[in-house]
């Protein structure tokens, strides 16, 4: 039962079929610090590395275990509270932010790691993404639009939270804000402090289901976290009086048991939203854009001065924004160079091979 709690499912179990003659049991992992692993294993967790075999085999950052994993792992013979992991169950899906790494060293097979600019795997097997926005001077439409990037580059459903509504001095301008983006996406406006409209959560966090909370620091996380734990689980500091900013409470990316069943994944807060994946990813995040800019007169429009463009006429009607637009093509530019960056380093990783 504890492993449907914590959400286990047939897409997994369909897995473990092809390992089971290897005799080893399996477990989520919980939290990451450093070279160790928690994982949980009968409501208790227990410490865990991955083995010699496993390092040797992963080439790059993504291909380690990260919170959110489904892990096959073996008790240490001589320590009954360590574990060796042997292998990673492939991910449901995983949100993945972009990653960048300076320097160099050399790794398995002779290939050079570093220097390049990779993803990063944040959490995995996500069925929900909570966008966490304060009302108290925190809220930012442009970063909004990063998070949803990023979400349905990952295939999980992306819900907004606007946090701090008690604070909130002109709910009319974020509401108009918000209509410039995709209508599908529920937004809940709540009072964690205060126990605003909370019950919403409800609706998302259910049993086998795991969600993930995003979003910039003093936001209202980790009070989030805590309402829905049902204790102080994560330690809250006050926002600087100074900077208006909250300071970093939660400190690593950690998997949370929630006493209904299922598992909530508490974030540190961001300050820039590092955009991963192509171009397509904006088919849905900026859809009204993209769509409108396939009525313009020519198929290489920029938007700009161009006769003819639909993009602009509807900037001049009053139906879509200029900084939406902007926050579009920066985008776009953004994961264009990118894919120029992933392709160079492909053809070096090849080079090195033959």
């Amino acid at each position: 039962m504890e492993l449907y709690s914590h959400g286990w499912n047939p897409y997994f179990e369909k897995q473990l079929k092809h390992f089971k003659q290897e005799g080893h049991q399996v477990a989520r992992i919980v939290k990451k610090n450093k070279d160790h692993y928690l994982i949980a294993v009968n409501g208790h967790p227990l410490t865990a590395k991955i083995t010699g075999k496993f390092r040797y085999n992963a080439k790059l950052t993504k291909d380690f275990p990260v919170v959110g994993d489904w892990v096959m792992y073996e008790m240490k013979i001589d320590n009954d509270n360590h574990a060796f992991i042997h292998r990673v169950l492939t991910r449901e899906n995983a949100y993945e932010r972009k990653l960048p790494i300076s320097g160099g060293r050399k790794i398995n097979n002779g290939l050079i790691e570093g220097g390049r600019t990779e993803e990063q795997v944040i959490a995995s097997n996500i069925d929900t993404a909570f966008i966490v926005m304060g009302l108290d001077e925190n809220f930012d439409i442009r970063k909004v639009e990063r998070f949803l990037s990023l979400i349905y580059q990952s295939g999980i459903q992306p819900v907004i939270i606007l946090n701090k509504i008690d604070l909130c001095t002109d709910i009319h301008q974020i509401k108009e804000q918000l209509n410039e983006i995709d209508n599908e996406v529920p937004v809940h406006y709540v009072s964690a402090e205060k126990d605003i409209n909370m019950d919403v959560f409800f609706e998302y966090v259910k049993f086998g289901k795991t969600v993930i909370l995003l979003g910039s620091s003093g936001v209202g996380k980790s009070t989030i976290t805590n309402f829905l734990v049902g204790e102080e689980k994560q330690q809250k500091q006050a926002i600087s009086s100074t900077s208006g900013k909250g300071k970093h409470t939660t400190t690593s990316v950690e998997l949370i048991p929630l006493p209904a069943g299922g598992m909530i994944v508490d974030t540190p807060g961001v300050r820039e939203v590092q955009l991963w994946g192509d171009e397509d990813i904006l088919e849905q995040s900026f859809k009204d854009v993209r769509e409108l800019s396939a009525y313009c007169k020519y198929r290489n429009c920029q938007h700009s001065k161009e006769p003819g463009c639909a993009i602009l006429t509807a900037i001049e009607k009053g139906s879509l924004s200029r900084k939406r637009v902007d926050s579009y093509e920066k985008q776009l530019l953004e994961l264009q160079r990118l894919a120029i960056k992933r392709r160079n380093f492909d053809k070096k990783i090849n080079n090195k091979r033959k």
